[in-house]
């Protein structure tokens, strides 16, 4: 369904006065204010109510007629889309519902109040099923840290020897863009380099790098989502931090922009910006440092390779995001990390190999899998991979049914054991997209796993 309007800036917050309809109701618009947390979601205010307000006649037995209205069910609270305009910008709100629609009930219209879990601002889109493009631009947090160039140099001479030099020199260059084939997709990853300041008492550079997707063909919304998550897991993984998807950009080829004599300009797109509520979005929003991350993408082996771990990706969808969902909050207990890491390397080794009946059992998995993660994770397990493997079948026992050592003391919690899983995991899937044989001993060496197994050595040591 093709959109119709304008843009939108790169806040990820909003606030809107404007005047909000249904589609099949075009004609009834009505004021209101809307706001958007990327943590809450969106919250709509009307003056009045979105349904037309439509009284009927209760004829009384004394031949009065009784003016009355019907109660709205809890299908007509909800609102798979609504159309709004704000200073002569366009927005769609999708997937909301009405707080108090169905208390509504007065002869009179009553100011509602509506809860949204996504808008788009640039355009009008008819169904939430159907929003469609052809192009998307995804703003990711720690992206520019993970592709780790030096697009951006800073040098103080001064402080080199040469005080007759400039006090900073500032060296941008534009790098080269990395591109990759996934499906009937383009993925590109490209530099962006934009001054600021008034080049007078202030004057910089903002260096980032951006994830475009183009689609060989109009592809609805969900599509460009689902490669922009994978790639975020395999960020995070590289990072060791959270990168939250912080904006996408919709682009359609309905939607050009127009020169100053409003003719429009078929190679450049007008922007349509999504806001969703990502899920579990990290509270820690401080950049990473390159001596904290585990992989850089040249380090992975480049571009390629993410060709390769979006094959993965759609390969085990539910694995990895049911175990990235454990790195991407920072409020989830221990024990269920455990269990789900321990789940979807159960069912991972049943999608990557055919296997005898005596070797299904979890415990034979799991060792698969250890195989398969090579010497740099078999340097990460503390004593025997016999004492290990029957360490996680009784951690995962206790934790699914409540046995003892969860029960009593809560021993199965052990963040080692959810680490040493977790990365078993990763490996595993970077094992599957031929990753670069160097990312799985820098994994191994990292200070932070090599911190927890001589904790783990010297507790045990100890016993």
């Amino acid at each position: 369904m093709a959109p119709r309007s304008t843009n939108d800036g790169d806040n990820q917050s909003l606030d809107a006065l404007g005047y909000w309809w249904l589609p099949d109701h075009e004609d009834h618009k009505v004021p209101g204010r809307f706001t958007w947390d990327p943590e809450k979601g969106g919250d709509l205010d009307l003056l009045g109510e979105l349904i037309p307000l439509n009284l009927k006649d209760n004829v009384l037995a004394s031949g009065r007629v009784q003016k009355y209205r019907e109660r709205r069910t809890k299908l007509q609270n909800q609102f798979s889309v609504i159309h709004g305009v704000v200073r002569q910008q366009a927005y769609t709100l999708l997937n909301s519902f009405s707080l108090n629609g169905i208390d509504l009930s007065g002869l009179e219209e009553s100011p509602e109040h509506v809860a949204t879990n996504g808008v788009l601002v640039g355009a009008w889109y008819i169904d939430s099923d159907d929003v469609e493009a052809d192009r998307a631009i995804v703003h990711m947090r720690h992206l520019t840290e993970w592709i780790d160039t030096d697009s951006l140099i800073t040098r103080h001479p001064h402080l080199d020897g040469d005080p007759d030099g400039p006090y900073v020199t500032i060296t941008a260059r534009q790098a080269p863009t990395f591109s990759a084939r996934f499906a009937d997709t383009e993925i590109r990853v490209f530099n962006e380099l934009e001054p600021t300041g008034d080049r007078h008492i202030h004057s910089g550079v903002n260096h980032s790098w951006r994830l475009a997707i183009a689609a060989d063909e109009m592809s609805r919304l969900e599509k460009f989502t689902d490669i922009a998550t994978d790639i975020r897991a395999l960020v995070t993984i590289g990072t060791g931090k959270t990168a939250d998807i912080e904006k996408v950009v919709l682009q359609h080829p309905n939607l050009a922009r127009h020169n100053l004599a409003g003719q429009p300009i078929p190679k450049f797109r007008d922007d349509i910006t999504y806001y969703s509520r990502w899920s579990h979005r990290s509270i820690d929003t401080e950049p990473v440092e390159r001596r904290e991350m585990y992989f850089n993408l040249a380090q992975l082996g480049g571009p390629d390779v993410i060709t390769r771990w979006l094959l993965i990706a759609a390969t085990y969808p539910t694995e990895l995001r049911r175990v990235m969902a454990t790195r991407y909050t920072d409020t989830m207990y221990l024990e269920d990390r455990i269990s789900n890491t321990c789940a979807a390397l159960e069912s991972f080794d049943e999608v990557r190999r055919t296997v005898q009946k005596g070797e299904a059992t979890f415990k034979e998995r799991v060792r698969a899998s250890v195989a398969n993660a090579g010497p740099p994770f078999a340097s990460l397990i503390v004593g025997t991979l016999d004492e290990w493997l029957t360490s996680v079948v009784r951690a995962r026992n206790d934790l699914a049914h409540h046995g003892a050592g969860f029960r009593l003391n809560a021993t199965a919690g052990e963040h080692l054991l959810a680490e040493q899983l977790y990365w078993l995991f990763a490996m595993n899937l970077l094992r599957e997209a031929e990753a670069g044989s160097g990312v799985f001993e820098r994994i191994a060496d990292h200070r932070e796993l090599q911190w927890l197994v001589r904790q783990a050595r010297e507790g045990r040591d100890a016993e």
